[in-house]
């Protein structure tokens, strides 16, 4: 029992500066975290009050991207912050599964920590330190920033001059230039810092590193930033644009609140999802296809995709779940060239079987497709799209199993398929198809969807990468009984 009202639990972290432990609130019965604050020897009178004052600050934002803070107190001279506990997974953890994200999603992802950033704002709170370690990823989507207010109040009481090297007031590889010298900073470094996400998200590396803290720092200090595109080209020049504001070291050149950023990105969320749109080659009305024995018709697709027509009652054969041809978002026709339906336990290694059969998932469909000729094939060097259709018992069993297999981030090591010879489906070993894939998963209803695009050989050329993208994101949408067969 810790301030004879919390049981601890499970320690979830370790750092120089505390702990964090999944705790029970055993007063409102209900699980929460608690951070645990060691002022390590730091004789300060007006520590406990500075303490208060950033606690009872970071009460005041009160929004579904901010983990609540409930509860603050000094039990035994240890200074504790009791806060929401949010299952998922940090961004850090993410983009080690992950790097770089899609396009979409590292946007979506950077609109909700700018949300967090409005509230806190709003608040007059500033979080000083805002970096993937600090945002996590729930289960179903949702953006939760963590540590709002105390990050600035931990670097102001406990990064004292313990080394003859440059005093740190923030994560280098993230904060802004002013907030490593005497300014502290203000709303515009936490908008820096998240520049600085956004390009990891988009490029797999912050924009600025070094061999220690200190070097990186002093590049913040001397260098502009790099642009993005020099890492990932073929972004939209809109965001590269944005990016590069955010980055600038000149505060006043950077934009000026939160709210304008956040409008820039919903602009670019709203180009993606047009982009994302059917393309002009697809027929207006897609074929249906008879469901069952009952010749249900299918249910209309959403606004929001023009295929979303599979139900739980969908028969899991590789007709029903994959179509013969799909378009991607560049013009580019692939076709199907083998399909077939295995066994779950061919659907990986080991430790995937076992997961799915936790989750009893039934069986799978895969088929592979094949870049089609045209003007911008690349027939000596197709791209192939390997797609996967797993069966779960219901709608909850295959959303669990996305947070596995899918965008919930978890170690991704799905049997990558090829077809040979006949027609039919081999695995194909990882490491012939290593340097260039990518994947895009998909749920809807008891089927969990997994898309792999990737080179048929090991070719250094990085400008294939949206390629891949485009293709495995569209296979994944593709699949169904409403699609056309070409």
């Amino acid at each position: 029992m810790f301030a004879d009202r919390y049981e601890l639990i499970d320690r979830l972290g370790r750092g120089g500066m505390g702990e964090v432990w999944t705790a029970r609130d055993r007063v409102l019965h209900r699980e929460v975290a608690l951070k645990l604050l060691d002022p390590d020897g730091i004789a300060q009178a007006d520590l406990p009050r500075r303490f208060e004052r950033e606690a009872v600050a970071a009460a005041q934002i009160i929004h579904p991207n901010v983990a609540a803070l409930y509860d603050r107190g000094i039990h035994d001279d240890v200074l504790f912050l009791v806060m929401e506990k949010v299952d998922g997974q940090t961004l850090t953890a993410r983009l080690q599964a992950e790097n770089p994200l899609p396009l979409t999603r590292a946007v979506a992802i950077a609109s909700g920590i700018c949300a967090a950033l409005e509230a806190a704002h709003r608040a007059q709170v500033i979080h000083y330190d805002i970096k993937p370690h600090n945002v996590i990823l729930t289960g179903d989507g949702l953006v939760k920033v963590i540590d709002f207010g105390i990050a600035g109040f931990v670097q102001a009481a406990f990064t004292v001059a313990r080394s003859t090297q440059l005093t740190p007031a923030g994560t280098p590889e993230f904060g802004a230039p002013e907030q490593f010298l005497t300014e502290r900073g203000d709303e515009r470094s936490d908008l820096y810092a998240l520049g600085g996400t956004l390009f990891a998200m988009l490029a797999g590396r912050p924009p600025f590193t070094g061999h220690n803290s200190l070097a990186v720092v002093r590049r913040k200090l001397d260098e502009e930033a790099p642009p993005l595109d020099a890492f990932r080209p073929g972004l939209p020049p809109e965001l590269t644009a944005l990016v590069a504001e955010l980055l600038e070291r000149d505060p006043d050149r950077r934009p000026q609140s939160a709210q304008q950023v956040q409008q820039r990105l919903q602009a670019l969320l709203a180009s993606c999802a047009a982009a994302e749109a059917p393309t002009a080659t697809m027929p207006p009305t897609p074929r249906t296809r008879l469901m069952d024995d009952t010749q249900r018709a299918p249910r209309s697709p959403s606004p929001d995709s023009w295929n979303r027509a599979s139900t739980d009652e969908t028969p899991f054969t590789a007709d029903a779940l994959l179509p013969r041809r799909f378009t991607n978002d560049m013009n580019i026709e692939f076709a199907r060239i083998a399909a077939d339906t295995r066994l779950s336990r061919e659907a990986g290694p080991s430790d995937l079987v076992g997961e799915l059969a936790r989750r009893d998932c039934s069986g799978l469909v895969v088929g592979v497709y094949v870049e089609q000729p045209g003007p911008h094939a690349t027939p000596g060097n197709p791209v192939y799209v390997c797609v996967q259709v797993f069966a779960f018992p219901d709608w909850a069993m295959a959303r669990d199993a996305h947070g596995y297999l899918g965008d919930g981030g978890g170690v991704w090591r799905l049997t990558l398929w090829s077809a040979r010879d006949g027609g039919g489906l081999t695995p194909s070993p990882d490491e012939v198809h290593r340097s260039h894939r990518r994947r895009y998963s998909w749920r809807e209803n008891r089927y969990l969807r997994v898309a792999v695009a990737y080179r048929a050989d090991l070719t250094n050329d990085g400008s294939i990468g949206p390629w891949l993208d485009s293709a495995a994101r569209r296979a994944a949408l593709s699949a169904g009984p409403q699609n056309h067969d070409g």
